[in-house]
């Protein structure tokens, strides 16, 4: 097969992983809304900002984090664990041609609670995805959530219900990316695309966060020091694919690293 004939294969295999990682994500917040609740976890990171934000990049997992007390952690996580089998969940994903294959709780302490799995669908065979709901302590930026319906163009465009959820808002959203860029054990791209977006949609959010000069340096040195192979490898296989020509190019990703770390750190030299 033509090295042309593969890369088309390859660009529809990976907008249909994208597809089907959305469709589950939405099918899962239909249940989770209905049997887990709702005072006792927020949505955070990638699929916040997407859900939420209109970020133009889909999340391959789903993170929250659990706000409930210490002593029903435990409890939460059986009724997470029962949600992973239920009927309801297994017919929103019947119907959306969805499937959930080696499914197991891979972390069970009292600050992470995470579920493994692979998504299948047509022409998909078995995404890595996780589920993670995380009670580690949040700094003074936590309280800034609400509780809101999902984007309703987005939903309906993937036949869900806009279901209400609690979610992180602007400024705390942007304090999270910001600690993500700083302080993540493997720096990823994924970060400065959403700092991007946000800075974007919500440009006082960061002046708000008041983050210590430091921690913003920080963050700006790591940006920089990503490349664009690693952006075009992790980051552009989970764009909307109208807009792939726009942000996923060489060019694109050096204006969005340097737009990114001019507002982390305005007197950073720009090359």
């Amino acid at each position: 097969m033509a090295p042309r004939q593969n890369a088309a294969l390859e660009r529809a295999a990976e907008r249909a992983s994208g597809q089907a990682l959305e469709r589950f994500h939405l099918a899962f917040l239909e249940v989770a809304t209905a049997q887990l609740p709702l005072d006792q976890f927020i949505l955070k990171g990638g699929a916040n900002l997407r859900f939420f934000f209109r970020s133009l990049r889909r999340s391959v997992d789903m993170d929250f984090n659990y706000v409930g007390s210490k002593d029903r952690g435990a409890a939460f996580a059986r009724r997470v664990e029962a949600l992973f089998g239920s009927n309801a969940l297994a017919t929103l994903l019947r119907v959306r041609d969805l499937s959930l294959a080696d499914l197991g709780a891979s972390k069970q302490t009292d600050t992470t609670r995470r579920w493994k799995f692979r998504l299948r669908a047509p022409g998909v065979d078995g995404i890595p995805s996780k589920i993670e709901f995380s009670a580690r302590p949040e700094p003074r930026h936590a309280i800034d959530h609400e509780l809101a319906a999902v984007d309703g163009d987005l939903a309906r465009r993937l036949a869900a219900r806009p279901v209400k959820l609690s979610h992180y808002r602007a400024v705390a959203a942007t304090a999270q990316k910001v600690a993500a860029l700083r302080l993540r054990s493997e720096t990823q791209p994924r970060d400065v695309f959403d700092l991007d977006h946000l800075f974007r949609v919500a440009p006082s959010a960061l002046l708000t966060a008041a983050l210590p000069a430091d921690e913003l340096e920080a963050a700006a040195r790591r940006a920089l020091a990503l490349t664009y192979t690693e952006y075009a490898s992790t980051v552009v296989p989970f764009l909307e694919e109208d807009i792939v020509d726009l942000y996923g190019t060489a060019d694109a990703w050096t204006e969005m690293q340097l737009r990114v770390v001019e507002r982390l750190q305005p007197e950073a030299p720009q090359r």
